[in-house]
This record gives C-alpha cells, sequence and structure tokens, in this order.
C-alpha cells in the first residue's frame, strides 16, 4: 500500500538502492503530488541568487535542482518527510505528535533538522541559506506553509533546504569559474 498514487505501482529493488536516475525521477513524482515542482524550487533558488550573478539565468538554476534531486540523502529526506505529513494529513499517528506534525509547530524543530541535513552537504554556507529561506518563507514556501487542506510541516523546509543548495551550487560553480578565468589570464 503506497500513500502517493505515484508510486501504487513501484516495486522496491531487492537491495533498496536506486540510480540517481531513479531517484530523480521518483523525487520528481512525489514532489509532484504534493504540489511542488522542479520549477518552483528553481525559481526560489534564482530569487535567492539573482541578486549576487548578473549573468544567472533560470535554466542554470533548473539543471542545479535537477542534479540536486539525484542525490541519495534528498531521496530519503523527500519519502520521509513527505510520507510523514501524509500520515498527519490521514490522522495516522499517536498524539501528542499528531497535532504538532498537523498544526505545524514552531517549537518542533525535526523538520527543520532534516532539511538541515541537505543543506549541510554544502557547508554552513548552505545551512545559513536555508535559514534565510525558513526565515522569510519566500514563495512557493509560504504557499505550501499556508495550505490547510495539507500538511506540509516537513515538505516546506525541504523545499526550502533543496532551494538553498541548489543556489549554493550555482554560486560555487559561478565562483569557480571566474577563478579559473583569472588564472588563465594571469598565465
Amino acid at each position: 500500500m503506497s500513500l502517493l498514487k505515484c508510486l501504487e505501482d513501484f516495486i522496491p529493488s531487492e537491495s533498496n538502492v536506486y540510480s540517481e536516475a531513479e531517484m530523480q525521477r521518483i523525487n520528481i513524482a512525489v514532489l509532484k503530488e504534493r504540489g511542488v515542482s522542479v520549477d518552483d524550487i528553481a525559481y526560489l533558488a534564482y530569487n535567492a541568487q539573482s541578486k549576487y550573478l548578473e549573468d544567472l539565468t533560470i535554466e542554470e538554476m533548473r539543471d542545479s535542482v535537477l542534479e540536486i534531486l539525484r542525490k541519495r540523502e534528498q531521496f530519503h529526506a523527500i519519502l520521509l518527510g513527505v510520507n510523514i505529513d501524509i500520515l498527519a494529513e490521514k490522522g495516522m499517528l499517536a498524539e501528542p505528535i499528531q497535532s504538532i506534525i498537523r498544526d505545524d509547530l514552531g517549537l518542533f524543530g525535526l523538520d527543520e533538522a532534516i532539511a538541515i541535513s541537505i543543506a549541510g552537504n554544502y557547508g554552513t554556507i548552505g545551512i545559513t541559506n536555508f535559514g534565510n529561506m525558513d526565515v522569510n518563507k519566500p514563495g512557493k514556501i509560504s504557499i505550501l506553509q499556508s495550505k490547510k487542506e495539507q500538511c506540509n510541516c516537513f515538505l516546506d523546509d525541504i523545499v526550502g533546504a533543496i532551494a538553498a543548495v541548489a543556489a549554493i551550487r550555482v554560486a560555487q560553480k559561478h565562483a569557480l569559474a571566474k577563478a579559473m578565468n583569472t588564472l588563465e589570464i594571469e598565465l
């Protein structure tokens, strides 16, 4: 039995290990079913980074999000967080955790802990970027948090963390390219 329609016919591998392409495909399908597109995350990341990189494109940010959705840590975080959200949505958790997650209690913190584990893959700057997303709740994060018919206790933070990491990934790529250009000029 699957809580997600997109995984109703899914047959797990014996090893429970999936290729990057499979993880990306499943992540995209799960996010889409919960109302989040790759472009939603790319726009969050683009808006966070575009003020620092004048030649940044939304396509570059979308590619960064797609690359991040290929990673095992994000795969596990998305599946775990979304499944917990759905269980809370359906009233299938024991009290008091049922109400804490359903109401996205600000003092809960474990939803942010999972998001920080994603953001931490890119060091303290990843965590700082996620913190900014979590405090300011731009775009899709705010929309997810305000949806009362759907529990997004974990999902809103996971989306923010993926956007934060996508932005950092692109910033690092641009910094490296700039450094390489500087080295070529000096040689």
